[in-house]
């Protein structure tokens, strides 16, 4: 009997975390080869593990050097601590430690980035959503001053926000849960839908629309290294490594906000080759800006 996905993806993060304990280092498609996925898959696990995961100058993927040796397979609270997230979860238990290595379709939580919002006050909240999410239940709530029902499936903490992923009315959204009041669970159930779970899956942001726009950029040599370390713009691809050091990188967007705050962080080092009309709604910022 196979293993089933959610208990094959965490047996294979664990593995990695191991190799990765015990010195390894290795290029994605040497682990995509030896567990049987896609090299995008690997990319997509090593992005889980976010700041404790670098890349070398060779290409290949290591442990950061101070965290070398500190990670016991069977102790994942000292995990936790390690990567800076053992007050990310409301309370302690081991299901809340097993979400940081099973994020798939079986768990309702979704982690990313390494700066956490502590939900302490929230945490009856939160507790009330993830059993909504796992008994399949929709969600009376108010955001925005509106009333809301919702169908919930995820609990997502983006670059330190917790959010709830839900379809109001059939669209797919994110909502702030610091801003969620007068939550009612329904007795109702409801059936989740495979193409919205694997829509919040494959996102790697809480902006989520039916188009997106891809926008193509160019890195200086100077901040390349930083590109190629981890994934800094929205669903970013390397496309092309120049022969001076610099790369050309693909993002794709579902608004123009998602994407030029990050653009004019990297000034003058990041610029925006296509679309032409991104490439001037940011100069035409710029200009306010300095005005």
């Amino acid at each position: 009997m196979s293993m089933p996905d959610h208990e094959t993806v965490a047996s294979r993060l664990a593995s990695i975390l191991l190799k990765l304990n015990q010195g390894e280092s290795f290029n994605p498609q040497e682990l995509a080869d030896e567990f049987g996925v896609h090299e995008r898959t690997i990319y997509r696990d090593l992005n889980r593990f976010a700041g404790i995961v670098e890349r070398s100058s060779d290409g290949k993927y290591r442990i950061v050097p101070e965290y070398q040796g500190k990670l016991r397979p069977k102790d994942l609270e000292t995990f936790a601590k390690l990567v800076g997230v053992d007050e990310l979860f409301p309370q302690s238990g081991t299901r809340f430690l097993m979400a940081l290595l099973d994020t798939l379709s079986q768990s309702s939580f979704l982690v990313r980035g390494h700066h956490y919002e502590k939900l302490k006050p929230h945490d009856a909240q939160f507790q009330q959503l993830d059993n909504a999410i796992r008994d399949g239940k929709r969600c009376t709530l108010t955001y925005a001053d509106k009333r809301r029902t919702l169908e919930p499936y995820r609990l997502v903490n983006n670059k330190g926000i917790w959010y709830l992923t839900a379809t109001d009315e059939g669209r797919l959204k994110s909502f702030s849960l610091s801003r969620i009041s007068q939550l009612v669970v329904g007795g109702d159930s409801l059936e989740p839908r495979a193409d919205i779970q694997r829509k919040i899956e494959d996102d790697d942001d809480v902006w989520f629309s039916e188009e997106k726009t891809e926008v193509l950029l160019s890195v200086a040599p100077q901040v390349a290294y930083y590109f190629q370390r981890r994934k800094l713009l929205p669903q970013q691809v390397i496309d092309k490594e120049l022969e001076n050091g610099g790369l050309i990188v693909s993002s794709r967007v579902s608004d123009e906000n998602q994407i030029l705050p990050l653009v004019r962080y990297w000034i003058p080092h990041v610029r925006i080759l296509e679309p032409g009309w991104l490439r001037d709604a940011n100069c035409e910022g710029l200009k306010k800006y300095m005005s």
